[in-house]
Formats: structure tokens, C-alpha cells, sequence
């Protein structure tokens, strides 16, 4: 009983987090920071408030590294809260961030001195005490005064590193938007240089900051300029090597950063490059819908994926004499690669569509291809959870059932999926084409992503929340607070959240029952399957 109290205390932190986290989410999904750039009154100084984001996510990623064992002690000895304390702050809390949200609104809606409702002073004041509230209200849920307190004394060197990582990232931010205007004519001239000798004519305005075709042309302004990503890889490969300081030899390791500096640089001007080039040959809206908002995130994601790559794979780099160990089994790999591939796949796929995704299928090949990769993985650990039971079991149909039902009362009280029709591009396709692309929707959507997620979400993620060790943790194992948190990062996944989150917890049941991973599969895809049908003879197209 005691070991469960401490993981229950241990998690209700990270329950605060991710409902941080989400909250986070919502506000970035109505809100641009950049958007104050220009703005009348002193509003526009605001603009940088949208680099808190990633210097928030430096400090917490440091202070898990670095002080992650004394934190995990510190928070497993927090004492219990009774339900009343909980509900009050947890009223406090959702107040203080509706609060925020207003007040965020209302300093959008501000284009100069006079706001419109409220004064501009009255609603930065607002703004600023909202937020704190939202902040403070979780102390006493996640820690309470006197143990966050002490938790701070005894992680006083962890807390200095990371907050200086955390304004480092910040400044690196700040700086790399304030070096566009200098570095600017070189990194025009480069794409200028490049775009010369693939199309010609072209259209270059350096005083403008316009790059492009006669048909086809782009302003380069500093938020899309990359400099901002080459601040965030330089703070997120600080981070790495610091916190695995061990593994690498220095001051060779080092070398890494200014390379990733250039390749990302680099890296920059060919995205330019190539968002001109599918505007002029292809399409300005997929230049601009599709390519433009997706291209920046995964050049930066695979800029750190391939340092991280690079460092731990050579010799020269390593600190031990016997150089990188190229050959290391992960556990977790099949597990998460398939989801990994079908969000890369997606990413890279994105780039080229604007509001119908053509491209699809590649994400249902990729993930058939990723799942063959670890089939013996999956079939040895099938049979041996089995152990001579029947693979298919109805309660996880009928939970799969209720959840398809629950799915589609939120849809049609919310509104959000019934009143879209089917799409114009289908029609428009040859009839084989559009049959084929129908095809390989409804079995991605009944086969691949019920294994995929349910592999990572329930088969991972649950698990870890609750061991370290997570092969260790029975999939009949249940803790409450690993079920909510898991469940809320798979619905912020998913554009119906409150389904979203509902689906989580209920195929984390369905998984629970029998202690089979292959449960909680068989009842998304029964869900899906349920869905895909509403969606094809429904009409109902706004489910896919």
C-alpha cells in the first residue's frame, strides 16, 4: 500500500503538468504571439511572450536530467491531499485559466492604446495576474507551500542550471530574431544563388526582403526566417550534452553545435528555396498552406535527431576507449518507431497537400512496413501473453462499441464533424484513384492506427507512467493517475479531445480486464471501424 501511495503521489504532479501542457495547447491553437509584431501602444512588445514556450520546455528538460532521480525521490515522499483541497484549488485553477484566456482575447483583439472593452493597462494587468494564478493554483494540488519549499533547497544546483537553460533559450530567441536584420542579406543572396540556377527568371527585392519568381514570390520575415530554430537546436543540443556529459569526450563532442549551427542554416535557405520553387511549378497554396508551416519542424526535428544519431555512433566522440556502441537494443523501439514513422511520414506528406491529404496511403504503407520490421517482436510476445486464451474477446467489442457511441453524441452536440460533407477532391479523381484512396483510409483507420497508438499510448506510455522498468509492469496493472495522464496526452492527439480522452481511459480498461495489449486493439478498431462506416454511409466525413 505504501509503494502504491507514493506513485500516486508521484504522478499527481505530473498530472498538474500535462494539464499545463494541454492548457498550453488550447491557447496556442487560438493565439500567435507573433501576431503583436507591429502593433500600436507598446502591445507589440508582447510578441515574446511565444518564446516562453521552448524555454519552459529547456528548464523542465534539464531539470529532469540533471536532478531527475533526486526529483523523483522528493516527489514520491509529498504528502496526501484530501478531495476537498483538491476540488478547491482544482475550482481556483480552471477560474484563474479562464481568466487568462479572456483577458488573452481581449489583448489580441487590442490594436493601440484604447482596446476596445478595457484600457490597455487594465488588460496586460489582467493578463499578468491570471496567468500567475493559473501557475500558483496547481502549488498546492502537485506539492504544497512548505514542500515545494524544501524540494527547492534540495535541488538548489539542478534549479540554477536549468533556469539559466531556460533564459539561455530565451535569449537565444531574442537573439536569433534581432541577428535577421544583419544576417539577412546573406542568407537572401544564398537563396538568390541557389534559385538562379534551377528557374530563371527571378525576383529578388533585398530591400523588401522579397524572394521568389514573377509568378510566384515570398517576404521573409524574421519568424520564419530559421534563425529562431538555430537558437532552439543550439539550446537543445546545450542540454544534451550536458546532461549525458558522461558518455562523450570533450572538448571533441563540442564540434556537434556549430555544425548543427551550419546544417541548419544551410538547411534554411534550401527550405526557402524549395517553398518558392512548389509555389511556382505546383501550387501557392500548398507552398503556403502546406509546406510553409510544416517544413520549419521538421528540419529542427531532424537536425536533432541526427546529432543525437551522429554522437552516439562515432568512436571520436565517445569517452570510453572502446569508442560508440553502434548495436543497442531498445525496448522501447517497437513499441514507438511506428508511430514515430507515421508522424514523420505525415510531416513530410503535409508539406505537399493544402486541405485534402492526397497522400494518405504513404502513411498506411509506412506503417504496415514499420510493424513487419518488429513481427517477431509482436507474435513471441502475443503468444506468450495469450497463454491458450481466445484472441478475440467481446467485452473489448463492446467497449469499442460504447466508445463509438460516446464519439459520435459529442460530435453531433458539438457539431464538428456532421456538417461535413464529402470531399470535393474525391469527385474530382478518377474513379479507381478515388476507390483506392477510400480503401486505404478505412484500413488505416481500422487496422494500422489502432496498433500503432494502442502500442504506444497503452503499451508504452501507460506503463511507463506507472515503472521505470516498464516490461516489468503487467498489462493488467492499473493506477488511476497513469490512466488520466495517458489518457489526456492521447486525446490532445486527436481534434475531439473530450473523445479523445474518454477512448483513452476506455481502451486502457479494455487492456486492464484480461491484462492483453491485444484487448485495447481490438477495441479501437472496433470504434474505428464503427466510425468508418457512420463516415461512409453517413456522410459524415468530418470523422476522417
Amino acid at each position: 500500500m505504501a509503494g502504491r501511495a507514493s506513485q500516486h503521489r508521484y504522478l499527481r504532479p505530473l498530472s498538474a503538468l500535462t494539464l499545463l501542457t494541454l492548457e498550453y495547447l488550447i491557447l496556442s491553437s487560438f493565439f500567435d504571439a507573433y501576431r503583436l509584431v507591429g502593433a500600436d501602444g507598446g502591445i507589440g512588445a508582447l510578441r515574446w511572450v511565444g518564446l516562453a514556450g521552448p524555454a519552459i520546455i529547456a528548464f523542465a528538460t534539464a531539470l529532469w536530467i540533471l536532478g531527475g532521480a533526486e526529483l523523483r525521490e522528493a516527489l514520491a515522499t509529498t504528502p496526501p491531499i484530501g478531495l476537498g483541497r483538491i476540488l478547491l484549488w482544482g475550482t481556483v485553477h480552471l477560474a484563474s485559466f479562464a481568466g487568462f484566456f479572456v483577458s488573452t482575447a481581449l489583448l489580441f483583439m487590442s490594436d493601440g492604446p484604447e482596446p476596445g472593452p478595457m484600457p490597455l493597462w487594465a488588460v496586460v494587468c489582467l493578463w499578468f495576474a491570471a496567468g500567475a494564478a493559473t501557475l500558483l493554483s496547481l502549488i498546492p494540488i502537485s506539492f504544497g507551500i512548505r514542500r515545494l519549499i524544501k524540494l527547492i533547497r534540495e535541488l538548489a544546483a539542478p534549479l540554477a542550471f536549468a533556469s539559466v537553460l531556460g533564459l539561455s533559450a530565451f535569449g537565444a530567441g531574442l537573439v536569433s530574431v534581432s541577428l535577421w536584420d544583419p544576417l539577412s542579406g546573406v542568407t537572401l543572396d544564398a537563396v538568390a544563388f541557389v534559385l538562379d540556377l534551377l528557374v530563371s527568371p527571378i525576383y529578388f527585392e533585398p530591400a523588401e526582403l522579397a524572394i521568389g519568381t514573377p509568378d510566384f514570390w515570398v517576404v521573409v520575415a524574421p519568424v520564419c526566417s530559421g534563425y529562431e530554430g538555430i537558437g532552439l537546436i543550439v539550446v537543445f543540443l546545450s542540454a544534451y550534452l550536458v546532461g549525458f556529459h558522461k558518455r562523450f569526450r570533450f572538448p571533441n563532442v563540442l564540434v556537434v553545435i556549430p555544425a548543427a549551427i551550419l546544417l541548419m542554416w544551410l538547411l534554411n535557405v534550401m527550405r526557402i528555396v524549395a517553398l518558392i520553387l512548389v509555389g511556382h511549378f505546383w501550387s501557392s497554396e500548398v507552398a503556403i498552406g502546406g509546406f510553409h508551416s510544416k517544413a520549419g519542424w521538421l528540419v529542427f526535428c531532424g537536425v536533432a535527431l541526427g546529432a543525437v544519431w551522429w554522437t552516439q555512433r562515432v568512436a571520436w566522440f565517445a569517452a570510453d576507449s572502446s569508442g560508440a556502441r553502434p548495436n543497442i537494443t531498445n525496448p522501447a523501439a517497437p513499441f514507438l518507431l511506428p508511430l514515430i514513422a507515421v508522424v514523420v511520414t505525415t510531416l513530410v506528406s503535409g508539406l505537399f497537400v493544402e486541405d485534402f491529404d492526397y497522400l494518405y496511403p504513404a502513411r498506411v504503407l509506412v506503417a504496415l512496413l514499420a510493424l513487419a520490421w518488429y513481427r517477431d517482436e509482436y507474435l513471441s510476445g502475443l503468444r506468450e501473453h495469450l497463454r491458450g486464451r481466445p484472441l478475440l474477446s467481446w467485452d473489448a467489442v463492446g467497449i469499442g462499441v460504447a466508445v463509438y457511441l460516446v464519439w459520435i453524441a459529442l460530435a453531433s452536440f458539438t457539431g464538428s464533424s456532421s456538417s461535413v460533407g464529402r470531399p470535393e477532391a474525391l469527385d474530382t479523381m478518377h474513379p479507381p484513384l478515388a476507390f483506392a484512396w477510400v480503401v486505404a483510409r478505412t484500413m488505416g483507420s481500422i487496422v494500422t492506427v489502432p496498433i500503432i497508438e494502442e502500442l504506444a499510448f497503452r503499451g508504452f506510455f501507460l506503463r511507463r507512467l506507472i515503472g521505470a522498468d516498464f516490461r516489468k509492469v503487467p498489462y493488467e496493472q492499473w493506477h488511476w493517475p497513469a490512466a488520466l495522464i495517458s489518457s489526456l496526452v492521447f486525446a490532445a492527439v486527436h481534434q475531439q479531445w473530450i473523445g479523445g480522452f474518454v477512448a483513452g481511459l476506455a481502451y486502457a480498461y479494455a487492456q486492464k480486464r484480461r491484462g492483453l495489449l491485444s484487448d485495447a486493439i481490438v477495441a479501437h478498431a472496433v470504434s474505428n471501424a464503427l466510425i468508418s462506416a457512420h463516415v461512409l454511409f453517413g456522410g459524415a466525413w468530418g470523422h476522417w
